[in-house]
């Protein structure tokens, strides 16, 4: 018997192998749904890893997390959405709908904060999901969500070369995330033609982890505008 079918035979040990497929799918990236988030990022998201993305509401933070399930569903990969907004969720079907979600390919989790990582624990670890995306809203994770809690979700997404998006409202990963996004001095917009009526969001958008090489940003690090609409 080779010496990869013995460790094969390891429960423990096989657990914890990577495949070479994995592995080469670890080396790519997954658009974000925004092309000047995607050149920030040096091509969006990294796959088979954990990433962040941070901000105040009105932000435009949910509306990047539906623009990324959004690609992953018209590229054919599985995708979902673990919503901590409690029993109503914090998703907007129609607006989700609107700007181009593709809700019956959806996997729609809703539960309590104190439910939502385990939640997406189990569905990174069943496998086949190119996307996961867990919302956790406004909710403070900084004093519930242990280190090691956010080091078995990254292991699992490497394992099943998942890329996992967490939208919170302050930085909580760390440096488990492989990469993480910081939006802020968000400004609201309004149609000049006619009446002022509001049209949508403008934000700031700053690389603080990830990119062409791993590194934190310093204030003056890079960043791009963005500006979402009301159907975006």
């Amino acid at each position: 018997m080779s010496r990869a079918a013995a460790i094969a035979h390891i429960p423990e040990l096989a657990a914890r192998l990577v495949s070479l497929e994995r592995l080469e799918e670890s080396r790519g990236r997954r658009t974000t749904g925004v092309a000047a988030l995607d050149e920030l990022l040096a091509g969006g998201w990294p796959r088979a890893a954990l990433s962040e993305i941070t901000g105040r509401r009105s932000t435009g933070r949910t509306a990047i997390v539906l623009a990324t399930l959004a690609r992953a569903i018209a590229a054919g990969e599985a995708t979902a959405l673990v919503d901590a907004g409690g029993g109503g969720g914090s998703l907007d079907a129609r607006a989700a709908a609107a700007a181009g979600l593709a809700l019956p390919a959806l996997l729609w989790i809703r539960c309590a904060p104190g439910q939502a990582l385990k939640a997406a624990d189990l569905v990174v670890a069943a496998g086949g999901f190119g996307v996961v995306a867990l919302d956790l809203c406004d909710c403070d994770t900084r004093r519930r969500v242990a280190d090691a809690a956010w080091v078995r979700l990254r292991h699992a997404a490497r394992n099943q070369g998942t890329t996992v998006l967490v939208a919170t409202s302050t930085r909580t990963l760390g440096t488990a995330a492989a990469a993480a996004i910081e939006l802020g001095g968000s400004a609201p917009t309004f149609l000049t033609d006619g009446p002022p009526l509001f049209a949508g969001v403008k934000s700031r958008a700053a690389r603080v982890r990830g990119g062409q090489r791993d590194e934190v940003a310093r204030e003056e690090g890079p960043c791009v505008s963005l500006a979402f609409t009301c159907r975006s």
